[in-house]
């Protein structure tokens, strides 16, 4: 998510569990440990070739678009975030969009950053965000379908200075059921991005698949704010 990495971009306006059986048996439902599956997204990343579609609202019409893109999120590598030694992990979307027949280019950056063995989130940057955790924000270990909870939230700041206040991130995470047993789980991280008077201007939701080998990999991300709708979608 990876947080915000698919904020509506700027550059479009200008192109306009399980089931029990009977008797006394009893069916548990499969563990994932979450946090594994970070830190193993962590070192390893992710690359693929991903979809984009959504809506532009410009004068206060909502225009479709559509395009398509490649997702990379790379694996991370020692540095510094906030006074810290961390490990920093770059998420980029590269693509092209076309709307009413006209076409741009589409680029999204941001870079998160994690406590050196822990996989906490310690915060994150982009070009005009700098945002931090009061406290790091840790991934839940053993976790299983229908799970979901708060994992903290960032303050935002625009640079990392930390002068300027842009309010908050409050990020959550929720598992859905295996469709089948030994299927990866689905992880869905929700960030809710807030202004300085508490209102909320952003929501984005950032899916990914978890195996019981702690294998985790992107699936899909939506973002909606004022300015319209994202879908990144995995090819």
């Amino acid at each position: 998510m990876r947080l915000k990495i698919l904020s509506i971009p700027v550059l479009l306006v200008l192109v306009l569990t399980s089931c029990g059986g009977g008797g006394d048996k009893i069916t548990r439902a499969e563990t994932f440990d979450l946090e594994a599956g970070y830190a193993s997204l962590a070192h390893n990343g992710d690359t693929t070739s991903v979809s984009l579609s959504g809506t532009i609202v410009m004068n206060g019409t909502s225009t479709p678009f559509a395009g398509s893109g490649t997702l990379a999120i790379n694996p991370a590598s020692t540095t510094t975030f906030n006074g810290l030694t961390a490990l920093s992990q770059l998420v980029t979307i590269d693509g092209t969009v076309t709307a009413s027949g006209q076409s741009a280019s589409y680029a999204s950056s941001v870079t998160d950053y994690y406590g050196i063995g822990t996989t906490t989130l310690l915060g994150e940057t982009s070009s005009n965000e700098y945002d931090v955790a009061p406290t790091p924000l840790a991934y839940p270990a053993m976790v299983e379908g229908g799970s979901n909870g708060l994992l903290g939230t960032l303050n935002r700041y625009t640079d990392g200075t930390m002068g300027v206040s842009l309010g908050t991130a409050q990020i959550s995470y929720q598992t859905m059921t295996p469709v089948d047993p030994g299927s990866p789980m689905p992880v869905l991280v929700t960030v809710k991005i807030y202004d300085t008077q508490d209102t909320l201007i952003e929501t984005d939701v950032t899916t990914y698949s978890l195996t019981s080998a702690n294998d985790m990999a992107f699936v899909a991300a939506t973002a909606e704010n004022a300015s319209g709708t994202l879908t990144v979608s995995r090819n």
